[in-house]
């Protein structure tokens, strides 16, 4: 998958989230860094607040990733007509991510949407549930089979 097309699946809130929390972590990092390196003395000043936004980057990172990760599941099981919120917990809460290979695994195909109605519709379903449209003949540039006329039937008698 690019990253075009997972940036645009993940909702925006979740990305501002994502970001706020690897910047949260980098300042507190920062602050315990300043923090230690007062207290000990033993090490230059400047090397104990970046090495506090260095861990504070990679748990950051980390923590974002994961939460990137979860707004993607739940905005393509809402994208797939399934059930988005429990989905999201079995991938946050399932260990070793196996909630993650769970869900890849037993999504459901895209659904696209009735052109009479609006509603999603399966691929492999013909007719929409919610309208009766039948999407097999009511497709652009498909038309109905013409009964085929033989010598026979061409001239009334």
């Amino acid at each position: 998958m690019k990253r075009r097309q997972f940036w645009s699946v993940v909702p925006q809130r979740v990305r501002f989230v994502a970001c706020a929390i690897v910047c949260v972590a980098v300042l507190v990092g920062l602050a315990v860094g300043f923090r230690a390196g007062f207290d000990t003395g033993q090490l230059p000043i400047w090397s104990q607040p970046i090495a506090g936004a260095g861990i504070g980057l990679f748990a950051g990172s980390l923590v974002a990733v994961w939460i990137l990760c979860l707004g993607y599941v739940y905005a393509d099981a809402r994208r797939r007509a399934m059930p988005a919120v429990p989905w999201t917990l079995i991938t946050a809460l399932v260990p070793n991510l196996l909630g993650f290979l769970f869900y890849f695994a037993l999504r459901r195909p895209i659904m696209s949407p009735c052109p009479q109605c609006g509603q999603p519709i399966h691929p492999a379903q013909r007719f929409c549930a919610s309208c009766g449209l039948d999407r097999l003949t009511s497709a652009p540039g498909n038309t109905p089979p013409q009964p085929v006329l033989t010598g026979l039937d061409s001239n009334p008698v």
